[in-house]
């Protein structure tokens, strides 16, 4: 090398970082952003007192930019129009995602819209396509907003979403929280009846649905803030927390992301952390959280307005999130109730006290339910007897062979005419149920009734009334139970709210950073704010490598099984094979007998097989052949019964997080949620469950005369077995006593 070329050794790094500058526009540079924020507008603050705090941290000032970097007002551009989405006010276990499906004939969805502003006189964005099986001219989308009924669509998209521009009254929409409830009425072009209302659907795009605001609307404050975290998050944004150290744990922040979630509707967003020097991303973000550390100048939360037009709630960086959460109800208002009441056993209640409305069904195809909770510790498995005391009544002149179904946690306990004897006048029917078919938790009673097409191969002509009726005033009651108890997942997850969240090694380097606080918000939503769980229930989060690790009394083989269900992908069988129909799915109350029919004598044998292997293990298969039959993409499972309240989530290889978080929270207090010793969430399906039929029985209180025949009875039902040989061994021992006795008292009598 000559002495020229080592000259220029020194000089290379620089040359490298000119021609690194110099490519940078044409490579399409990231940006280093920092948060900065702009002064024109004042601070707002959480504090009671609004006193004016330093608008930036004196060291934490300033933003790094690129010559290609646009400008902060580029993003800040106050005529800019930005759309606030419509959000689902309630969740779907069996998938979550910005498409609202409406199946049926009739079908009411409610949507929560929250605006930065009052908007005054506006529009109403509505992105909609309808399957092509409903007949446009009698088919409607019918949209009502705080309850004031706006306008009626016509649903003609039949290819791809097409978007209908309505217009909002001034004083209809508010700042906040706005309810807007779309009722769908679908008519089918060839036929009419039960089977045709399942080929009938419309769909919303609620990230492409809703109301137009300028920019300059979102102004730093509370609403601002949430309205736009409605619009970042409907884009499948996330909400970004910055703060100094952005590996520390983020479950301090879950209840304050629980509150978000509800305030907004929709499931718990997903969280990153990020430092203060971070990269911008494609999107500017409308909202995002910077936390400072202590000593920083920061007395209390407030909210800002960010370099690049973001609002900014700054807060310290700390374990307290309970200012924030009392600032954004103090501003937005009270959260709604949230979760099915819970019904008082041992006295006759209405549906009114239980949260159930005027309940009245149109179309050929109803269902109506009702939404209750029992306590965790009642359990009654015996043969004791619930009553519903049913005040409904029908359309008159309905055609031959219409029914109505009456369930309970999906069984049927009653079957009704509706073809005959219609009208207002229905005296009270008292049905009774097996008490045994309700659960500790979360219940449902469904009124299903099923009205046959006239004719069936045509479309169904209009009907002028409701079909079906039932008064919220009708009654159900519940015995008494004493306090027992068995585990189970679902009574697991109430008594957390998500502070024990525990991710495995394997599991944080698999899955999001921001996974565990998301998770934690999804235990939350029906009860944010909560204060601090018991702390025996723990929720380990782990992938398929954990299975084989995990410190459990679980079988080798049923390792295996569940890593095998969670690494198939595969679609899930439906429970409605090709060509069944819905009246070949009709459950007849009640049981045929053993000697229902000459025909089963020939199956007596395997009849009393199978019934000597239930008396053994109950009616629940072995957990290897239930695993066998289904797939799914992540698990719950309750490894050790000895430990009730240590539940484990499983990832598996398909899974996708936030799907998994949103089916969680969807299935807080609902009926279809997770339960027993084993739930597999499977896509478009939600959480199927497997109970064990050797799981323990607990008594809470002690056995009184009260309560002896009760108790015994659970016992009875738990484990057959176990209690014929108790009574066996203590009629055993009586005859015994007897013999002595006898043998005594002769041998007294002869001396």
């Amino acid at each position: 090398m000559s002495a020229r070329s080592l000259t220029l050794l020194p000089l290379l790094p620089v040359l490298a970082v000119l021609l690194a500058l110099f490519a940078a526009p044409q490579a399409g540079a990231q940006i280093i952003q920092f948060e900065e924020f702009q002064t024109d507008e004042p601070p707002f603050s959480l504090r009671p007192d609004d006193e004016a705090a330093p608008t930036s941290s004196p060291s934490q000032s300033g933003r790094g930019r690129l010559e290609s970097d646009p400008p902060a007002a580029d993003h800040a551009d106050p005529d800019r129009m930005q759309l606030v989405p419509l959000r689902a006010a309630t969740l779907r276990p069996e998938g979550v995602g910005p498409v609202m499906r409406f199946n049926g004939e009739v079908v009411t969805e409610r949507f929560i819209l929250f605006l930065p502003a009052d908007p005054g006189q506006t529009e109403l964005r509505l992105a909609h396509r309808t399957g092509i099986d409903a007949l446009p001219e009698r088919s409607s989308l019918r949209v009502s907003v705080n309850g004031n009924e706006i306008q009626t669509l016509v649903p003609d998209n039949f290819v791809d979403f097409g978007q209908d521009v309505i217009d909002v009254p001034e004083g209809v929409l508010h700042a906040g929280r706005n309810s807007v409830e779309i009722t769908a009425r679908h008519t089918h072009r060839v036929a009419c009846g039960p089977d045709a209302a399942f080929a009938l659907w419309s769909e919303i795009d609620t990230a492409n649905s809703g109301v137009p605001v300028p920019a300059r609307d979102f102004e730093i404050g509370p609403i601002g803030f949430l309205a736009a975290i409605a619009a970042q998050t409907a884009q499948q944004m996330p909400v970004v927390i910055r703060r100094p150290d952005p590996e520390a744990s983020l479950l301090a922040a879950a209840p304050f992301i629980g509150q978000i979630a509800s305030l907004l509707g929709g499931a718990p967003p997903r969280i990153e952390s990020a430092p203060f020097w971070a990269l911008e991303g494609p999107m500017p973000e409308a909202a995002r959280i910077t936390a400072l550390a202590p000593g920083q100048g920061l007395e209390g939360p407030r909210f800002e307005r960010g370099g690049d037009g973001a609002i900014v709630l700054m807060v310290e960086q700390t374990d307290d999130f309970g200012p924030i959460s009392d600032g954004l109800l103090a501003a937005v208002g009270d959260l709604p109730a949230s979760g099915a009441a819970t019904l008082t056993p041992g006295r006759a209640q209405p549906l009114s006290a239980l949260g159930a409305g005027r309940l009245q069904g149109e179309g050929r195809y109803i269902r109506l339910a009702v939404d209750f909770a029992l306590p965790w510790d009642w359990l009654l498995l015996a043969s004791q007897k619930a009553r519903l005391d049913l005040d409904y009544r029908f359309a008159p002149g309905l055609p031959q062979g219409a029914l109505l179904l009456v369930k309970v946690n999906g069984t049927t306990v009653r079957l009704l005419p509706l073809d005959r004897d219609g009208g207002p006048d229905m005296p009270t029917l008292p049905i009774s149920f097996e008490a045994r078919l309700l659960h500790p938790g979360a219940n449902r009673i469904e009124f299903e009734a099923l009205v046959p097409g006239d004719p069936p191969d045509a479309a169904c002509a209009p009907m002028e009334r409701a079909v079906l009726d039932i008064s919220a005033a009708s009654q159900i009651y519940v015995p008494q139970s004493p306090q027992m108890w068995m585990p189970s997942i679902d009574r697991a997850l109430s008594r957390m709210t998500g502070w024990n969240i525990h991710l495995t090694q394997s599991a944080e380097a698999a899955l999001p950073p921001g996974l565990a606080p998301q998770l934690a918000a999804a235990l939350m939503i029906a009860q944010p704010g909560a204060g601090r769980d018991d702390p025996s229930a723990r929720l380990s989060v782990g992938t398929m490598g954990d299975l084989e690790r995990m410190d459990a009394p679980l079988p080798p083989a049923s390792r295996r099984a569940l890593a095998d269900s969670l690494s198939r992908q595969r679609l899930q069988p439906s429970a409605t094979e090709p060509g069944t129909t819905r009246w070949e799915l009709i459950e007849a109350p009640g049981d045929r007998g053993l000697f229902s029919g000459l025909e089963q004598i020939t199956d007596l044998p395997e009849r009393v097989r199978q019934a000597a292997i239930r008396m053994v293990r109950g009616d629940a298969p072995a957990l290897e052949d239930w695993l066998a039959t289904h797939q799914g993409q992540a698990a719950l499972l309750q490894p050790d019964p000895a430990r009730p309240d240590d539940i484990w989530l499983i990832f598996g290889p398909f899974a996708e997080p936030s799907t998994i978080a949103g089916a969680l929270a969807a299935s807080q207090g609902s009926r279809s949620g997770p339960e027993g010793q084993l739930a597999l969430y499977v896509a478009g399906e939600g959480w199927v469950s497997w109970a064990d039929p050797q799981r323990p029985l607990h008594l809470s209180d002690g056995v009184t005369p009260g309560n002896i025949r009760a108790v015994l009875g659970n016992h009875a039902t738990v484990s057959p077995l176990s209690f014929l040989a108790l009574i066996l061994s203590l009629t055993a021992i009586s005859a015994l006593l007897a013999l002595a006795i006898l043998v005594t008292t002769r041998r007294r009598a002869g001396q």
